[in-house]
Formats: structure tokens, C-alpha cells, sequence
């Protein structure tokens, strides 16, 4: 996965609109630049990389919506975003879904490698037809034109915020760029930490997904504020990856138990219904569940450890900017 790229410019002590301003369109090219990557079928990193580029892009303008003047200028751009990030998707899931098929074949049993091989298939040709969808929504054309309704969003959205003055008439804001951060980092910390109670109801599934996206969102975050607090965020994010990665491994055997055992169900009640296919269904039901299992076990070692350490003291102490303001 190819790291966030360090933001140019960027003054910390500034004015918030003019930071926000800079991050979202430089979020944007960052992005723009894997779409040839992302259209080589070869390279299955280039989606990967835009992918996660455009997550990057879409936390942020999910932070700053209470710190620019004119939100709603940002809504129907962040909705065009979020379909081309469900074309990414399309054709990224089936790549991580492929190989973990093709890995899990060369452990399964004899009797279930036909069942291994039968799903592989079927995940090879969603992933062509995503691909032909993802050609027409990374056009040049398509991105350009993108590009150009995004900036100007963000040029109207992103205008100094006013403020009433003691004595009447109004003055811009003084929100500086590390002081909207300061806010953005508290609120996807409190988000993290209310989501945490979904540990202790491992079945919950939607919930614990939920949990790991917000994991992701205080990441982004602190990816982002690295250039006003130092080492300290950076260590934060880092730290905050193991729990994201634990999460996402929980959420991707559910994915898989759902549709595994979905087949199982189907086929269950069908005298025809051929044993070899079952077994390997079976076998896969059995390989996710004890998976899953082992990244539960995994999330809740991580969240304790942190609640042991102070993890919560250390996330406010960035959030209030003791650290490193540019």
C-alpha cells in the first residue's frame, strides 16, 4: 500500500479554510496520479493504491465538513467520489478474494480443492466484468471532468469562515489548521471509542465493521496532522493500523462465512447435490470461523493493551497539540 504523500505548503499556524483547501485538492491529485496503474489489469497494487488514496480523500472531506463555510457545495462531489471508490472496490475485493483462494488451495484438503477452485473461478470473472466498469469511470475524460467539479466545490466551500464581532458587523475566523485538527482528531477518537463496546459482543458483526472503519478514519487523521504534532501522531497511526488490520481480517471471514455458509444452506436440502462441492464448503466454513476467531481474539488483545498503556491519554494530549505546531 503506497503511504499517504507528504503535503507541500502546509502551515499549521494558518487560516483553517486555506489548509483544508490545500489538503482536499492535493488528496485529489494524489489519487489522480494511480489511474494508470489502476487501469493495468497486471498490477493488482495499482487499484489497491488508488483505492486507498480515495479513502484518504473521502475522510478528509468527512472531517472538514464542520470547518469549511459552505458544506453542501462538497456533498454532490463527495457522492461522485464515493461511486468511483465502489468501481475501485469492485475490482480490488475480487483481487484480495483471489488470492486468498488460490492460497487456501494449495492447503485444502483433496476433497476440497474442487470447491476452492470452483469459487476462484467464479471471483475471476467478477473481477473482469468490475474491470470493464472501472475502464469507463477512470476515462481521462471521466477524471478530468472530476477534477474540475471538484476543485471548484472546494474554491466555493472553502472561503474563510466569518464570525460575529463584540460590537457588531462580523470578522473572518482565526481557526488555524492545527486547531481544526485538534477538533477533527477528538471527534474521530470519541466515534473509535464509543464503537469500542462492540468487542465485548463479538457477534455483532456490522458494528465491529463499523469500528474498524472509524480505526481507519482517526488513522487518516493523524496521517494528516503528522505535520503539525510530529512523531507523536505518526506513532498514534501506526499503532492504530495493527488494530484497523485486525479488524479487517474479522470482517473479511464474515464476508466469507456469510457466502460460504449461504451455499451450504442452499445446497442442503438438494439429494442431488454434489458431496465433493459440499465438503470443500464445509472445509472453508470451518478454515473462516477459525480465522475469525483468532482475529477477534487479536482486536481485544490490542484494545486492552491500549486501555492498560493510556492509549485514550495519548490520543488527547495530540488532539490538544502537545506536540509539534508548524
Amino acid at each position: 500500500m503506497a503511504k499517504a504523500k507528504k503535503i507541500e505548503g502546509l502551515d499549521c499556524g494558518a487560516d483553517a479554510a486555506a489548509g483544508v483547501r490545500l489538503v482536499l485538492v492535493s488528496r485529489f491529485d494524489e489519487m489522480a496520479e494511480y489511474r494508470a496503474a489502476a487501469l493495468d489489469s497486471a498490477d493488482a497494487e495499482g487499484v489497491h493504491d488508488m483505492r486507498v488514496a480515495s479513502r484518504r480523500l473521502r475522510s478528509a472531506l468527512r472531517d472538514f465538513r464542520p470547518h469549511v463555510r459552505r458544506p453542501s457545495r462538497l456533498e454532490r462531489v463527495r457522492g461522485e467520489l464515493k461511486k468511483l471508490a465502489r468501481a475501485l472496490g469492485a475490482v480490488r475485493d475480487e483481487d484480495v478474494a483471489t488470492a486468498a483462494l488460490l492460497k487456501l488451495s494449495a492447503e485444502a484438503p483433496a476433497e476440497a480443492r474442487g470447491a476452492v477452485e470452483a469459487l476462484t473461478e467464479e471471483r475471476r470473472r467478477r473481477r473482469e466484468h468490475g474491470q470493464r466498469e472501472l475502464l469507463e469511470a477512470l476515462s481521462a475524460e471521466a477524471v478530468g471532468r472530476l477534477r474540475e467539479r471538484f476543485v471548484r466545490a472546494v474554491e466555493e466551500a472553502c472561503r474563510p469562515a466569518r464570525v460575529k464581532k463584540g460590537g457588531g458587523g462580523e470578522e473572518e475566523s482565526r481557526e488555524t489548521f492545527a486547531g481544526a485538527g485538534r477538533a477533527v482528531v477528538a471527534r474521530s477518537w470519541d466515534e473509535l471509542r464509543e464503537l469500542s463496546t462492540s468487542l465485548y459482543r463479538p457477534l455483532k458483526t456490522r458494528r465491529l465493521h463499523r469500528m474498524r472503519i472509524a480505526a481507519k478514519r482517526l488513522r487518516y487523521s493523524l496521517e494528516l496532522f503528522t505535520a503539525c504534532w510530529g512523531a507523536g501522531a505518526h506513532e498514534l497511526a501506526s499503532e492504530l493500523s495493527e488494530l484497523q488490520d485486525a479488524l479487517g481480517a474479522l470482517h473479511d471471514c464474515d464476508e466469507w462465512i456469510e457466502e460460504v455458509g449461504a451455499r451450504l444452506a442452499r445446497s442442503s436440502g438438494d439429494g442431488d447435490a454434489d458431496s465433493g462441492e459440499r465438503a470443500g464448503l464445509v472445509w472453508l466454513l470451518d478454515h473462516f470461523a477459525a480465522e475469525r476467531a483468532a482475529s477477534y481474539r487479536e482486536a481485544l488483545r490490542i484494545w486492552h493493551e491500549w486501555e492498560r498503556q493510556g492509549f485514550a491519554g495519548r490520543v488527547a494530549a495530540c488532539a490538544e497539540g502537545e506536540g509539534r505546531e508548524g
